[in-house]
């Protein structure tokens, strides 16, 4: 029998890489930042404040069952050339990144205007984010602070 354990993450933690990421992410010259709920949301405010970038919240959930909502803001910016920079706690397998860049392109061509940001991705991941401030080839599950145990 094999035994796993968690890695945690503390808040401190979070806000070192969100600020790693945000030296990448400055370069992209987002003009929204959209949070992917619910372990989005927090790196996203924190992006957005720190950008000076209005934020949406986007609900996309692959992991617990399907549930996807778009928000019209979001295919308004693509609309308008604006760059839209997409934004997860985690890119484990890559199927959220996909699909809502999949679905953003529904709409048009927009792959040019779309960002990804995450604060770890595992190297297994089939999407590749733009920016991570974390990438780990570990099977562990990642513990965020928002999260239960």
């Amino acid at each position: 029998m094999k035994f796993k354990s968690k890695i945690y993450l503390s808040y401190d933690d979070v806000l070192s890489m969100v600020k790693q990421l945000e030296y990448d992410v400055s370069k992209m010259r987002p003009d929204i930042v959209v949070g992917i709920q619910r372990g989005g949301v927090v790196p996203a405010l924190h992006l957005s404040h720190a950008l000076d970038r209005p934020m949406e919240v986007v609900v996309w959930q692959t992991r617990d069952g399907i549930d996807t909502t778009m928000s019209d803001a979001v295919y308004e910016a693509l609309d308008r050339g604006n760059v839209v920079l997409f934004v997860d706690d985690i890119n484990d397998s890559g199927r959220t990144l996909q699909e809502i860049i999949q679905a953003c392109n529904l709409k048009g061509d927009y792959n040019h205007l779309i960002k990804t940001a995450v604060l770890v991705e595992k190297t297994s991941s089939i999407h590749k984010a733009d920016s991570k401030a974390l990438r780990i080839d570990d099977e562990r599950w990642i513990v965020f602070p928002w999260e239960k145990d």
